[in-house]
Parts: structure tokens; C-alpha cells; sequence
């Protein structure tokens, strides 16, 4: 607005400007917004509603043929280029965009052509009955030559030519907004079209010419009468595309497609565009009232967004970019794995909806939009070209995210752990997925931990701001399916003796996360299972000697095939044995997942043993004097190591062992039944007491 301000003041000096012309350049100052010209109510103006003039050929046709290569290149273009047919409405809007913004330029320079003042938009008619669809804009217009060079030469794109003659006259207000780049969008109207008729009449000129053509090798161009300024076209639809006569069918394309084109769009005398391309502003010119509405359109949703990023980068390309997160997800209901949420455009026309070469797969819960001037597009416009520049493109943009949702924590850590709880499986896939941003998505993970309460999460920084010395750089945490299975179980018990904190993981992915991040900020993340811990000895504490230990252990390895090794642990204080060096117990129901339910076997596990524990001093007592009874508590001192390190698949085969220890200690406590005794009878009988 200020360059186009400015623009309007030094042509108003100029004597050379007509009053015609500073009148559009006020005009077009009013309409720079999206809107169009209102009247004294203040309500936009629309269309005429009187019946238009039909356009009519009134001089001699000229019959023009394709050259033979171009025959072939337009069967290419009208039915292999593109991969959906509905993107010939977006091409054909983009030009008519793109007239209209040469006439916006023409307006502003001193030797422009008379402008016929009329109102810059594009006007689209579905006519069901005769099954046609007609787009008419009020653009620059074409001359007779224009329209057997632009539109009887493939590839030739006037937008493009009209961009190298601003760039020649040091002029850029206007390339910034022309779409057009290949010279091949208006030929893809042959792949639903029997018959097109383009009326066009340039600007300042009287004389109107009808281009027509039905894509079979030849053109006709003639002149024209009842032709308005600017461009019409005229598309008689094949049998089997006549959707594109239904107004539902256009709206929903010009929706999709075309809905933040920079001139007002009219359907059947209704405007359509009425969502503002607020990306292409600057942050503080866009209210959060308006960030809410577009967001609720954009994403589909009813709701608010809970964060919003709004943001731009000259670097590798020019980009101006949204990004929302929403306040919930449908995965977390067991819903098909969600579609990206960010589009992607380029001078606000969608090329390709859900994208997913913007952001990586972990990043699928945002919603929002980026656009680039300059992306390397290939000839359809459909997909991107230079993969290269692509995935430089998504390492800034995902980088970007990651920093913002860091600072927001940091902001407000009380609304961070909000959304961590809600998506914080999304961002733990990524730690496990993306290799070069798990170290910084690692940031933004949030953790239970044995030093806060039962409620709090803590960051990976905030433990390692309370590390104690005997942790050596070591970050420990445990997997357990709640937190009370976590401070209960024996392999929390050496750390807490040591006064280590822990951190208490409660999903089963945590483990893959731990596994895959491995270090953090130089300390090394370790299961609390395999920490290598020694408590300080007990004065006082009875314990077994070495001799009893070694011949306690030759025993059990006997009793209970299942123990390859044993040996005498120094981290254990209630628990009377442990299992160590054993397999994930999250990798096992992995790949039980994956077998159908079967679990792999268990191979032979290491144990090691508490010697000051009474279970186990009472078992190198009893174990000579009464073997069958010492052999099954062996065998269930082995089995509560499996269930604490979570590798007993089936808790039933341990049930007939429990009961034959449970009987064997009630033993000692039924009394013995009483003696019978004899006494003789007065008839001589004897009988029981």
C-alpha cells in the first residue's frame, strides 16, 4: 500500500496522467484489500444483474492450425500434465488474476491505455441447462495479436514476458502477485471442454475478437461485437464432465483452490472470497480475532487454536507461512493415523493440499499454511521440483516449530504441559523418527520424575540441573505401567538409597524414546535396571559367607533350569533377588504384537540375589534338610524376578507353584487331630471318645 501510495502522488504531478488514470489509482488504493467498490451503504457492489449483452462474431474467422510438434504438445498438456481435472478452474482464475494485475500496473504508468473504470474482478456463470461455464474478468484484455500469440502458442506465457518487462523497467509491485509462469494453464480447459471461446477486448480499445478452438489442432480467431473490456471465456463441457456446471462443484473448487486470489471472486452474483490471505501480512497487522477465523477455516474446527506461529524467511526461498496447533487430536481415540494439516501455496493459490514434503510425519498435528513466490513448481503446477531445496525448506520450517514451542514453555510452562499431555506422543515420535531434530525435540519432552509430585512433569534440563555426583553424567529412568509400580519395584531401590532421582516413564513408546535418543546434552539416558549402583554396607547386617553363597548358588542353578547364572548383588535392600541383563520387556510385547499374540520364549536369565534377605538366608539353610520345599520357594523368588523386570508373559504359570508354597507354610500352623481313644461298655462293647 505505501509503494502503490507513493506511486499514486508522483503520477498525480506528472501532467502527462490523464484524471481517468488517478481516478483507478484511488480506485484501486480502495480495492487493495480483497474488496470491491462499495456503494454509499457501504455494501460491496455487485454484478449487474441485467442481463448482459451477448457477445457476437461479427467479422471473418481466420482458420489457424497447430504445427504438428504443437498438436502433440497440446494432446499432452489437455490429457497427461495434469493429474486432476478440477485444477483447469484454478489455472483459468489464475489468469484471469493476472490480467487484472497487469491492468492494476497498466493504471499506475504514465503511458497506460484509457482504462474503462470498471471494478477489478473475476465474475464466473453456471449455466446447467446449456452445459456451460463462463469466467470473465476485467483484466488488461487482448488484442488480436495477443490472442494468437498467448493463446495459439504453447508454452508461451504472457505473464511471464509481462514479469521480464517490469523487471527491465526496474518495477516489482506487481511480479510479486502474477501467477502465471509456464504458458500451459489455459490449455488444461481441453480436458473437460468439447468447445472454448475466449471474447476478449483490450483496454482502451473498441474493438473486441473471439478466439475458439475445440483442441483438435486448429483455431479461429475473428472480431467481435457487444464485447466487454477484458477476457471471457466460454466453456461448452463434455457429457461426462457436466459437473462443472453445477454451482455446488464450481464453489467447492474455487474454495479449495482459488479462495485467497487478491480480487473479489462472484458465483452467480455471490461473492466467494471472502477469507483474507492474512499470511501475507505482517504479524502485527493481523488481530487475534482474525488468527481464530482462519484458523477455523483452515482446519475445519469449531474450536480456538492454542498456539500460533506466524512468521516469514527470505532463506532458502521466500516464504510467509501460519502454522496453528489445535487443542486436540483424533488419534488419541484410536482414529486412523491423521493426514497432514498444512497446505501449501504459492501467490496464495494452492498447489498442493495436506502436504507432506513441508514438514516431517511427526509434525502431522499442526494445521495452517505456507506460501512461497519462488518455490520450483514443475509445469503443472501440482508438486514441487528441486527436492533438494524442498527438504532445505522442511529442516527451516521444522526447525522454526521446534524452537517456538520451546520458547512458548519457557513463556508458560503451565500451558506447555497442557499441550505435551495432549500431543506429547506426537513429539516422542519424533525423538524416535527424525535423526536430525531429536536432540532438539528432546527439549520439549516432559517426564514423571521420584523428585516431584504425582502430577508435575519435569523437562530433561530441569533433571539435569539436580544431578548428584555418584550419577556420573547419567540420566536414569524406569518403564513401569503406573508410578506406584515404579517406586515399588526393586530396581528403584539402589537409587533411592543413593538419594538419585529418577524418571518415571508410564507409556510404552518412552522406552523406544530413551533407546533412540540415547545421550542428552552429553549424559548418557540409562534404564535404572542396568544401573550400576552399589549401596554402602550395613554395619550389623547378617549376610551369607562366600562358601554358603557358592554352594547356595550350585543349588538353585539346579533347582531352576531357567537361571543361567547368580551371584550376590550389592543394590538390593528389601527384595530378595533381581534379574539382570535381561531383554527389553517393551521390545518383547513389541514383538509379541507382531507374532499375533505369541511371545518369543525367555531364554536363561542372570540373577542376582540379596544375601543379607531372609528368604534367601533361610534358603541356604533349608535347602539340604528339605529340599521339595526349598526348591519351589527357589522357583518363586526366580518368578518375582521375571514379574518385577516385566518379562513373565503369563502370570497363570506361576499359579500351581504359589499354592504348593502357600499350603507348605500353613502346614506348621494346623493343629494335629486328637488321639481316639477306648473304653468298655457295661455289656462288654467298646466304643470311641
Amino acid at each position: 500500500m505505501t509503494t502503490l501510495r507513493r506511486t499514486l502522488t508522483s503520477l498525480e504531478r506528472r501532467p502527462a496522467i490523464s484524471c481517468r488514470q488517478a481516478s483507478f489509482c484511488r480506485l484501486y488504493c480502495a480495492q487493495s484489500t480483497n474488496v470491491t467498490s462499495e456503494d454509499s451503504s457501504g455494501e460491496p457492489t455487485k454484478p449487474s444483474s441485467a442481463e448482459p449483452t451477448s457477445e457476437e462474431v461479427v467479422g471473418e474467422a481466420s482458420r489457424m492450425e497447430f504445427q504438428a510438434e504443437t498438436r502433440k504438445l497440446l494432446d499432452i498438456v489437455a490429457n497427461s500434465l495434469y493429474t486432476d481435472k478440477e485444477v483447469f478452474l484454478r489455472e483459468l482464475i489464475s489468469n484471469a488474476s493476472d490480467a487484472l494485475e497487469k491492468r492494476r500496473h497498466a493504471a499506475l504508468t504514465a503511458d497506460a491505455e484509457a482504462d474503462a473504470g470498471t471494478d477489478m474482478q473475476i465474475t464466473i456463470t453456471t449455466d446447467n441447462d446449456n452445459g456451460t461455464l463462463s469466467i470473465q474478468d476485467s483484466g488488461i484484455g487482448m488484442s488480436r495479436e495477443d490472442l494468437v500469440s498467448n493463446l495459439g502458442t504453447i508454452a508461451r506465457s504472457g505473464s511471464r514476458s509481462f514479469l521480464q518487462q517490469v523487471a527491465e523497467e526496474q518495477g516489482t509491485a506487481a511480479s510479486s502477485n502474477v501467477i502465471g509462469q509456464f504458458g500451459v494453464g489455459f490449455y488444461s480447459v481441453f480436458m473437460v471442454a468439447d468447445h472454448v471461446k475466449v471474447f476478449s477486448r483490450q483496454q482502451g480499445s473498441d474493438v473486441g475478437y473471439c478466439w475458439s478452438s475445440s483442441g483438435d489442432g486448429s483455431f479461429d480467431v475473428a472480431e467481435a461485437s457487444n464485447v466487454s473490456p477484458g477476457t471471457k471465456i466460454v466453456v461448452t463441457l463434455k457429457n461426462d464432465e457436466k459437473r462443472f456446471c453445477q454451482r455446488y462443484t464450481v464453489e467447492q473448487n474455487i474454495k479449495k483452490y482459488s479462495n485467497f486470489v487478491g480480487f473479489p471472486i462472484w458465483l452467480n452474483g455471490d461473492k466467494l472470497n471472502t477469507v483474507d490471505a492474512i499470511w501475507t501480512k505482517s504479524k502485527s497487522e493481523v488481530t487475534e480475532e482474525q488468527h481464530k477465523e482462519f484458523f477455523r477455516y483452515v482446519a475445519q474446527e469449531f474450536t480456538d487454536p492454542r498456539f500460533t506461529l506466524h512468521f516469514s524467511a527470505d532463506a532458502p526461498v521466500s516464504i510467509r507461512a501460519i502454522f496453528y496447533v489445535p487443542h486436540s487430536h483424533m488419534e488419541k481415540w484410536g482414529m486412523a493415523r491423521q493426514d497432514p494439516g498444512v497446505n501449501l501455496y504459492s501467490r496464495k493459490v494452492l498447489i498442493q493440499a495436506k502436504s507432506d514434503k513441508l514438514l516431517p510425519e511427526w509434525m502431522r498435528f499442526l494445521k495452517g499454511v505456507v506460501d512461497s513466490e519462488d518455490i520450483p513448481l514443475n509445469i503443472s503446477r501440482e508438486s514441487m521440483q528441486d527436492s533438494a531445496l524442498m527438504r532445505k525448506l522442511n529442516s527451516v520450517l521444522s526447525k522454526r516449530i521446534v524452537r517456538f514451542l520451546a520458547e512458548r514453555a519457557k513463556v508458560d510452562e503451565s500451558a506447555y504441559l497442557d499441550f505435551f499431555r495432549e500431543f506429547g506422543n506426537f513429539i516422542k515420535e519424533g525423538v524416535c523418527s527424525d535423526f536430525e531434530l531429536k536432540q532438539d525435540a528432546a527439549k520439549l519432552l516432559r517426564f514423571g520424575s521420584t523428585a516431584v509430585k504425582e502430577d508435575e512433569l519435569i523437562s530433561l534440563d530441569d533433571y539435569i540441573g539436580r544431578m548428584t555426583p555418584e550419577q556420573e553424567d547419567t540420566i536414569y529412568y524406569l518403564v513401569a505401567p503406573t508410578r506406584e509400580t515404579a517406586l515399588a519395584s526393586a530396581y528403584m531401590e539402589a537409587c533411592t538409597a543413593n538419594n538419585i532421582e529418577v524418571l518415571v516413564l508410564t507409556s510404552t513408546i518412552d522406552e523406544f524414546v530413551m533407546t533412540n535418543l540415547s545421550t542428552y546434552s552429553s549424559k548418557k539416558l540409562e534404564s535404572a535396571e542396568n544401573a550400576k549402583l552399589n549401596l554402602k554396607p550395613t554395619e550389623g547386617a547378617e549376610s551369607l559367607s562366600k562358601e554358603a553363597a557358592d554352594h547356595l548358588f550350585i543349588w538353585m542353578k539346579e533347582a531352576v533350569p531357567q537361571i543361567k547364572e547368580i551371584s550376590l548383588s550389592s543394590r538390593l535392600v528389601d527384595s530378595p533377588a533381581i534379574v539382570v541383563g535381561h531383554e527389553s520387556a517393551a521390545m518383547r510385547k513389541m514383538m509379541s504384537m507382531m507374532e499375533a499374540g505369541k511371545s518369543p520364549a525367555l531364554p536363561p536369565q542372570k540373577l542376582e540375589v540379596n544375601g543379607s534377605h531372609p528368604i534367601i538366608r533361610n534358603l541356604a539353610t533349608v535347602h539340604e534338610s528339605q529340599p521339595e520345599l526349598a526348591k519351589m520357594v527357589a522357583q518363586q523368588v526366580f518368578s518375582n524376578a521375571l514379574i518385577s523386570a516385566g518379562l513373565l508373559d503369563d502370570p497363570r504359570t506361576i499359579i500351581s507353584n504359589l499354592n504348593s508354597v502357600l499350603s507348605e507354610c500353613l502346614k506348621p500352623h494346623v493343629p494335629l487331630p486328637a488321639p481316639v481313644s477306648r473304653c468298655a461298655t457295661a455289656e462288654g462293647e467298646t466304643t470311641a471318645t
